[in-house]
């Protein structure tokens, strides 16, 4: 029982303190807020102004929308004045120092977002309590979510840097009225949580004094800067790494055979697939006719790629299957890309053996074409005999000679045959040689535009890695 009746009494004393303390608040509060109004300035007289020291920690990015060009954002506002009516002396209630009281009891500066975008008017809500001192001093710490206009430059995507801001100030009250101050030049950031798409680089808090044509005033307020870095890695995975091995592809396209009738449907496939990128591309980024995005800009320098080498394989594919009657070469295209061109890559032997496989003697009828054994010349039978009907012959011991005039023409006749199979194997075989002359001339093209197209690859790539445009000024 003695030991009960200790701790009843140790608890009794403990708990006494508090509820006298809660009673002197209580009456302490009661005794403030009588005759209080939350709507006018607390000041001892009307031209004296209110300082108010702005501060901020940021707490996290919730999102910045590049197409609607939003910026949402959660911050904990910090904001410190001085209440000349909220004074007490503190020996008169019990050396109480300090009282609580709801953010809706008492005056507040009407802090608004100016640059607010969201559902609500951009004003800090009633939700915290506030502290104030017995000096007059009061802290009010509110959390809030926040959501601005933010002007995107899309120029260096995705390889850019954002500029944001939050601008709050005061809706009514002018700076000779009410006054803003910043505790520190940069934003707090020790309670922040790191933003998956962008990097947080710096966040400076300055003040910014603004005029406007309805009033004369200064109307000061406080700019949160943000500057938020892109992290490019999500878009060179998905986006850039495939249209690079796209154009690479286009590249080895040029080793498909023309002939084969697979290059163009191979040329087309990857067009069409990077059509599909640039749309999406196109669904992400705001509509804007100030600048391209440096993305866009890669994806239309590798469709102008693979579309110049569909025209190309075009023309190689109709140099490669001429059809008769084939004209020669002219002169200058036999110059430059025969004799010049060929011979830079490497492919002077293979039109030189192209050559050495066409002997041709006079007339232009291949060697291999046709033996002739039997010319017929002035009527009379040269090297070997012709075994006709009216050829002399011996019969019984007698000489019988045929129609000499008979022979004689059908003998012409047959002269006029071979000339005619003369003239039509040299016409063939002229035919079959600038055929193949075209067809050297289209595998010299097509080797000199795999390395245009390869070169064009190689830069267009290193353009889109290195390049950086410089932001449109407003």
């Amino acid at each position: 029982m003695r030991t009960s009746l200790i701790i009843i009494v140790l608890a009794t004393l403990t708990i006494l303190p508090e509820i006298r303390c809660q009673q002197v608040g209580e009456a302490l509060k009661s005794h403030l807020l009588t005759g209080y109004n939350k709507y006018l300035r607390p000041v001892t007289n009307s031209s004296q102004k209110i300082d108010v020291t702005f501060g901020v920690a940021l707490r996290q990015i919730i999102d910045l929308k590049e197409k609607e060009q939003t910026f949402r954002i959660n911050v904990w506002l910090r904001m410190f004045w001085t209440d000349y009516i909220l004074q007490w002396n503190a020996s008169d209630w019990d050396g109480l120092t300090s009282v609580t009281v709801h953010s809706s009891e008492i005056w507040r500066p009407d802090v608004f977002l100016y640059n607010n975008i969201g559902d609500s008017y951009g004003n800090v809500e009633e939700i915290t309590s506030i502290t104030v001192q017995n000096t007059g001093a009061v802290a009010y710490y509110q959390p809030g979510i926040f959501e601005s206009a933010c002007p995107v430059s899309v120029g260096s995507f995705p390889f850019d840097t954002q500029e944001c801001e939050l601008e709050f100030g005061s809706w009514i009250y002018t700076g000779l009225s009410l006054d803003f101050h910043n505790n520190a030049n940069e934003s707090d950031q020790s309670s922040y949580i790191p933003n998956e798409e962008f990097v947080l680089t710096s966040a400076p808090l300055s003040k910014r004094i603004g005029y406007y044509s309805c009033c004369p005033e200064p109307y000061p307020s406080m700019v949160i800067n943000f500057s938020l870095e892109r992290r490019s890695f999500f878009y060179i995975f998905n986006m850039v790494l495939p249209c690079i091995i796209l154009m690479v592809l286009n590249w080895f396209g040029f080793y498909i055979p023309p002939d084969s009738g697979e290059r163009l449907g191979f040329f087309m496939t990857i067009l069409l697939a990077l059509v599909v990128f640039l749309q999406v591309l196109s669904d992400i980024l705001p509509k804007t006719s100030r600048e391209t995005p440096l993305l866009g800009v890669f994806f239309a320098a590798t469709i102008g790629l693979v579309g110049f080498s569909c025209l190309v394989s075009i023309v190689i594919i109709r140099l490669s299957c001429n059809s008769p009657p084939t004209r020669p070469v002219p002169r200058w295209m036999r110059v430059t890309l025969l004799h010049g061109l060929s011979r830079l890559f490497c492919m002077n032997s293979i039109y030189q053996e192209d050559n050495s496989n066409k002997v041709t003697p006079s007339g232009g009828v291949a060697a291999d074409d046709l033996v002739i054994e039997r010319v017929v010349s002035n009527g009379h039978v040269i090297n070997g005999d012709v075994d006709t009907p009216y050829a002399t012959r011996v019969t019984n011991g007698r000489r019988e000679t045929g129609n000499d005039q008979s022979v004689l023409t059908v003998l012409r006749g047959l002269g006029a045959q071979v000339t005619k199979h003369f003239n039509t194997l040299e016409e063939k075989a002229s035919e079959e040689g600038h055929q193949d002359d075209w067809k050297m001339v289209a595998l010299v093209l097509d080797r000199f535009f795999l390395w245009v197209v390869g070169a064009g690859t190689i830069a267009v790539i290193l353009c889109l890695f290195f390049v950086r445009y410089p932001k449109p000024q407003p």
